[in-house]
């Protein structure tokens, strides 16, 4: 029971500033970014997309809970089909727009205006 708590704990205080390639494939188990469909990334404290655009077929992917100010490298991300961005501090949806998969988009939580 001790060791549940540990490791609760311990994903709780991860804190990642950057999404990079070494995150994403140990994350992910894939070798390839262009593998991932599916990314889960969470209340990690991200602020910074860095390469998540690379994985250009991934058609799911959370983000939501962390400090997210820049939607900018998702713009390659054509095959996307859910966005879950709630929770982040994103005031601008333009650079998604060209997401022409898209077909779930969740971004309460957020500084959007309109």
């Amino acid at each position: 029971m001790m060791d549940s708590k540990r490791d609760v704990k311990d994903q709780e205080t991860e804190r990642v500033s950057k999404v990079t390639a070494v995150l994403l494939k140990s994350r992910t188990g894939e070798f390839d970014l262009e593998s991932i469909l599916f990314l889960k990334l969470r209340g990690l404290g991200i602020y910074d997309l860095g390469c998540i655009g690379d994985c250009i077929n991934l058609e799911r992917l959370d983000l939501s809970g962390n400090n997210i100010t820049n939607l900018a490298p998702l713009s390659s991300l054509r095959l996307l089909q859910i966005l879950n961005v709630s929770a982040n501090r994103i005031s601008n949806l333009e650079d998604i727009s060209c997401c022409d998969s898209l077909q779930s988009l969740n971004v309460a939580g957020n500084l959007i205006s309109r």
